[in-house]
C-alpha cells in the first residue's frame, strides 16, 4: 500500500527526470504493472507529472504531460488484469487492445475498460492527461467476458468511481491496514458497478464514496437553480433516501454543503480584482431568496457582511 509521484515541472524535463521515475516505479510497482519500453522522443522530451496509488493488487495511476508519450516495445508476458482508462485531457490511443485489430481511442471525457492479457502499446497527443486503473483479473474478468467497454466519464457509475479514486489519492497515506483493505474492496465493487451499470448502494462501505461523488456533482452545478438532493441523487442514479443515509453520519448535510459552497463561491467573486458584484446579483446567481437572505447566510458563515468581508480581505 502506498503512493509516489514525480513532477517534471518541478525537477526538470527529459531523461534526468524520466529515469529516476522509472527506477522508483519498478521498485514499487514493477510486479503489479511492469512498464513497457518507451520511445527515445518520449524519454528525452518528457514534461509533466505522474502519480500512482497502490492498494495491494490494485492501483490508480494518473499522469499529466505536455509532451507526447508513446511506447516502443512491450513485454510478451501473459497478464491477468482489468484496466480502465479515463481520459482527462487530449487523446490516448491503445493499439489493438483486444488483439482483434483496431485501435481504441480514449479522448477527454470518455473511458475504455478491457481485460488485459498482454501489455498494451499506446501513444498520446502532446497535451495529455489520463487516469489508468489496474485491477486484478480474478475479480472482474468473468464480468467482461472478453468484451471491452467504453462510455462517457459523466455516466453515474463512472462519476462515483472517479470520486472514489480522487478520495484515495488524497487519503491513502493516512489509511491503516483495515481501512486500506476496505478502500481496495470498494474500488473493485465500484468497478463491477461500472461494468454492470449498477452497484449495491446499500453497502455501508460506499457511503464515503457516495458522499464525495455527490459533493463533486454539486461543485459543478452551484449556479443551477434546480440543484437539490433530489437532482443530485437522480444524476448519480441512487435514491434520495440512499443519498441522505450516506450523509447521516456527517456533521453537514448535502443541503448545508451546497449552501456553504455557494457562499464560498460568492465570497471569492466579491474579492476578485475590480469586482462590481452587488449583493442582489450574488443572491440571484447563487439562488438565495433575496439580498437580505443572502446577507444573513453570508454573515452566519463568515461572521461579517459582504461589505465588511471585502474591506477585511480585499487588500490581502
Amino acid at each position: 500500500m502506498g503512493t509516489f509521484d514525480v513532477d517534471a515541472d518541478a525537477t526538470g524535463t527529459g531523461r534526468d527526470t524520466w529515469e529516476p521515475f522509472i527506477d522508483t516505479w519498478n521498485d514499487r510497482m514493477g510486479d503489479l504493472y511492469p512498464l513497457p519500453e518507451f520511445t527515445e522522443s518520449t524519454v528525452d522530451g518528457f514534461q509533466g507529472t505522474m502519480r500512482s496509488v497502490t492498494l495491494k493488487d490494485a492501483a490508480v495511476n494518473e499522469f499529466w504531460a505536455h509532451s507526447r508519450v508513446s511506447t516502443k516495445t512491450v513485454g510478451r508476458e501473459e497478464q491477468d488484469q482489468v484496466r480502465l482508462y479515463v481520459g482527462l485531457r487530449g487523446v490516448l490511443a491503445l493499439r489493438e487492445p483486444d488483439g482483434h485489430g483496431g485501435d481504441a481511442h480514449v479522448p477527454a471525457g470518455t473511458y475504455f475498460l478491457h481485460h488485459c492479457a498482454r501489455e498494451n502499446q499506446f501513444r498520446t497527443t502532446p497535451e495529455i492527461a489520463s487516469r489508468v486503473f489496474v485491477l486484478p483479473g480474478d475479480d472482474l474478468r468473468h464480468l467482461i467476458a472478453g468484451r471491452s467497454r467504453s462510455g462517457r466519464a459523466s455516466e453515474p457509475m463512472a462519476q462515483i468511481l472517479m470520486s472514489h479514486a480522487g478520495m484515495l489519492q488524497r487519503t491513502v497515506g493516512h489509511l491503516g491496514p483495515d481501512e486500506a483493505r476496505t478502500a481496495r474492496n470498494a474500488l473493485l465493487e465500484l468497478a463491477k458497478g461500472l461494468i454492470l451499470s449498477r452497484f449495491d448502494d446499500h453497502e455501508s462501505a460506499f457511503a464515503p464514496t457516495l458522499v464525495q461523488a455527490a459533493m463533486d456533482v454539486a461543485d459543478t452545478r452551484l449556479t443551477d437553480a434546480g440543484l437539490s438532493t433530489a437532482t443530485i441523487a437522480a444524476l448519480l442514479h441512487v435514491s434520495v433516501r440512499t443519498l441522505q443515509r450516506a450523509f447521516a453520519d456527517r456533521a453537514e448535510s448535502l443541503t448545508a454543503y451546497v449552501r456553504r459552497r455557494r457562499l464560498e463561491e460568492a465570497a471569492q467573486a466579491f474579492l476578485r480584482p475590480g469586482s462590481r458584484l452587488t449583493v442582489s446579483e450574488a443572491a440571484a446567481i447563487w439562488h438565495f431568496t433575496d439580498g437580505s437572505h443572502f446577507i444573513r447566510c453570508f454573515k452566519k458563515e463568515f461572521h461579517a457582511t459582504p461589505r465588511q468581508f471585502q474591506s477585511l480581505h480585499g487588500a490581502r
